[in-house]
């Protein structure tokens, strides 16, 4: 195994030398893209806005109301996922 010429350790991911960013090694975590499409930014908007009315359900007592709410924003963030 290679060893880092700063730090004399085996890469790894759990390298903590300056917080894992060693500058001897390409990181070893590999980070997704930002998502930049906007169906999914929409839907993001929508699931938010049923789960601050399902709260605000909850807050005065509604619970049935706020139950729907929540399997409805839960639905939502499955299509948030698939755009």
């Amino acid at each position: 195994m290679d060893k880092c010429n700063t730090c004399h350790n085996p890469y790894s991911p759990a390298c903590d030398w300056n917080q894992g960013r060693c500058p001897n090694h390409p990181p070893t975590i590999k980070i997704q893209p930002k998502d930049t499409s906007k169906g999914h930014f929409y839907a993001s908007l929508v699931k938010s806005g049923f789960r601050i009315f399902a709260g605000g359900n909850l807050a005065v007592g509604n619970f049935m109301i706020a139950g729907v709410l929540f399997v409805v924003a839960e639905i939502v963030g499955i299509v948030e996922e698939l755009v």
